[in-house]
């Protein structure tokens, strides 16, 4: 159960006084049972990872009865990848590479389900709309060796674009190629694009988001002046083009292998089962779900209407699907990280272990 308090400590002492000594040998027991309640850590990023769990999060929906699950959102992917490590989280929603790296590198983390399919795009306030509009142009990104940089970098490959990538924003930019700028975090690609932070000597005018803060960059933008910026290119899109309508997997709801041992492993069949719950509200309810965003303290979702025009446009895709489902997707795009930087996920592709088979468990 998550921790909701539903009756005083006053009130029970009452009850408690005037009830029979069988009946006071019952209240000591439950108290006893609510105390023995096992600690859950949940953790996940702001932005989508938050918007396909906000029903489970809120104090409408109920926990598990036995669990005390507590939620840590951050707004950090390295601080995410730093508690994966020390093997902290029981359950994470964390990009695909690093799931994989978990495993490898013996962290003990398994891939329970793919949570979220490409949500990238390249916004602008240019009239663009093929890659091919990008030679010449610079965009600024951000995850150079993760998934938003491996991405960016295999779309264009595939369709035989050359890249270029300066190490600073101080370059003169290659006509013939597509520039990229990497800087730390999405939201510095964000504010660079509001401010018009100047890369290769003009104003930038291309950014790599993901949704739902590539919709959210029209209003952000405007209040800082800078009108016309809207997603224009779908890197899911472009991704489905070069592989045969396949769609990449970005992120997945991961658990520690340690939970398996507790309890016959129901809790991870329990908190599966709770994730897909609160992904299928995400989809039916997008404008609610991202209202609960930033009632749970969301600073990249600015209010659910943003949330829906995304949804209603194709561009978030919270399709819920099991690991064992999706491993044919999954292996497919590790597979580029293998090939750009094994490193990336943990020096070679994981194994069947690490993708869990509810019908075995």
């Amino acid at each position: 159960m998550k921790r909701i308090t539903t009756m005083s400590k006053i009130t029970t002492i009452i009850l408690c006084c005037l009830l029979a000594l069988g009946m006071q040998a019952a209240c000591k027991s439950k108290t006893e049972e609510t105390k023995e309640a096992t600690p859950i850590k949940v953790m996940l990023v702001d932005g989508a990872p938050l918007l396909s769990m906000t029903a489970v999060m809120s104090d409408d929906f109920e926990g598990i009865e036995g669990y005390d699950i507590e939620y840590t959102i951050t707004n950090d992917s390295d601080a995410l990848v730093a508690a994966l490590l020390n093997k902290e989280p029981d359950f994470a929603i964390a990009p695909i590479n690093v799931a994989a790296m978990m495993n490898n590198n013996g962290s003990g983390y398994c891939l329970a389900a793919v949570t979220i399919w490409g949500i990238m795009q390249i916004v602008s306030d240019r009239d663009v709309s093929t890659l091919e509009d990008m030679i010449g142009e610079t965009i600024i990104a951000f995850g150079r060796g993760g998934t938003p940089g491996i991405t960016l970098r295999a779309v264009l490959k595939q369709n035989n674009i050359a890249y270029n990538e300066p190490d600073d924003t101080n370059f003169t930019p290659d006509p013939d190629k597509v520039n990229i700028v990497y800087l730390t975090a999405p939201t510095d690609v964000r504010d660079a694009i509001a401010t018009g932070m100047v890369v290769g000597g003009e104003a930038a005018s291309f950014g790599l988001l993901a949704e739902p803060v590539a919709t959210a960059i029209t209003g952000f933008a405007a209040n800082a002046g800078r009108d016309g910026f809207t997603p224009k290119i779908n890197l899911q899109a472009e991704w489905a083009k070069s592989n045969n309508g396949e769609v990449f997997p970005q992120a997945a709801l991961i658990f520690h292998e340690r939970l398996l041992a507790d309890n016959s492993g129901s809790i991870v069949d329990d908190f599966i089962a709770y994730a897909e719950q609160s992904s299928i509200y995400a989809n039916e309810r997008p404008a609610e779900a991202g209202d609960l965003a930033v009632t749970l303290g969301s600073i990249s979702i600015p209010n659910g209407k943003i949330v829906e025009a995304a949804y209603n446009a194709g561009r978030i895709q919270l399709s819920f699907t099991y690991a064992i489902d999706a491993k044919t997707a999954i292996s497919n795009y590790l597979q580029i990280f293998m090939e750009e930087n094994a490193n990336l996920i943990g020096g070679k592709m994981p194994s069947d272990s690490f993708y869990y088979d509810q019908s075995q468990s």
